[in-house]
């Protein structure tokens, strides 16, 4: 029976060994401060709230700052770090990415998947509200990053807009000249120019007419003096009421575009 108990004691202490290390490795890392903005202690207490929201919600909130983008704009950089660094929960890689670009000053917003759905246009520029009177501009980069996640947490609570929808980003096409445009423009300009010169030269052959009319000696100029009398005046004064922040009555647009990889991302961004 003590065999017994001890074999016991020992399977249950083994797998507490085993399993501990899975559940600690399950905890992703989502914090990257490769511009080194934040302190170590301030690390701790983002990598904690980012996991906290994304395991509430299902998805990968993840918070980026960088001095150097590779030449890159801070969207194609926001979107390229969450693309190839793994990011995204399910097959529609579901999860929100906020950048802090040094190199570009720019605080950017990503999202990608049902990330699109919650985060609407107006409600990222709402939230890069909260992220600038959080103290980013001021140097308070932890401010803004918990700005950041107070305003998405607010967001998410909220629930998708019954409103919102996804519009495809406009790109305007580019001009390309082909051999048909040029030879449709020398045509032209050599037709112009032809009508320019015979028309010129026509000019030049008519005879002058002197002006018969001696305007010196023939006009004549009278001025009198006219006064206008204000009699009265009326004044009305308006309150202009001031918007209202509503996010009911807002639009539930989310403009996409695709990143370098192929995949569907919207998004909003600002200067610093």
């Amino acid at each position: 029976m003590v065999s017994l108990s001890k074999r016991l004691i020992i399977l249950i202490l083994s797998f507490i060994l085993i399993v501990q290390p899975i559940t600690v490795s399950a905890e992703k890392s989502l914090v990257f401060d490769d511009a080194m903005l934040f302190t170590e202690d301030e690390i701790i207490k983002l990598q904690t709230e980012v996991n906290n929201l994304s395991n509430d919600y299902n998805m990968d909130i993840v918070i980026v700052t960088t001095s150097d983008t590779d030449g890159k704009t801070s969207r194609e950089y926001a979107d390229d770090f969450f693309d190839y660094g793994g990011f995204g929960v399910g097959d529609n890689y579901d999860g929100i990415l906020f950048l802090i670009d040094m190199d570009n000053r720019e605080a950017y917003i990503s999202t990608s998947g049902i990330g699109i759905r919650y985060l609407t246009d107006a409600r990222i520029e709402r939230i890069l509200d909260i992220v600038f009177d959080s103290g980013l501009v001021e140097g308070d980069y932890y401010g803004a990053a918990m700005g950041f996640l107070r305003g998405t947490k607010d967001y998410l609570e909220a629930g998708i807009p019954s409103n919102q929808y996804n519009e495809p980003e406009y790109i305007k096409p580019k001009n390309i000249l082909t051999f048909t445009d040029v030879i449709i423009s020398i045509i032209g300009g050599i037709v112009t120019s032809s009508l320019f010169y015979f028309t010129t030269k026509s000019r030049y052959k008519t005879p002058r007419v002197v002006n018969p009319f001696s305007y010196r000696n023939n006009s004549l100029v009278k001025l009198t003096s006219n006064e206008d009398k204000l009699v009265d005046t009326f004044v009305t004064h308006r309150i202009i009421p001031k918007p209202t922040n509503n996010s009911n009555s807002s639009s539930g647009k989310s403009t996409t575009h695709n990143s370098s990889s192929g995949r569907s991302h919207g998004g909003g961004g600002r200067k610093f």
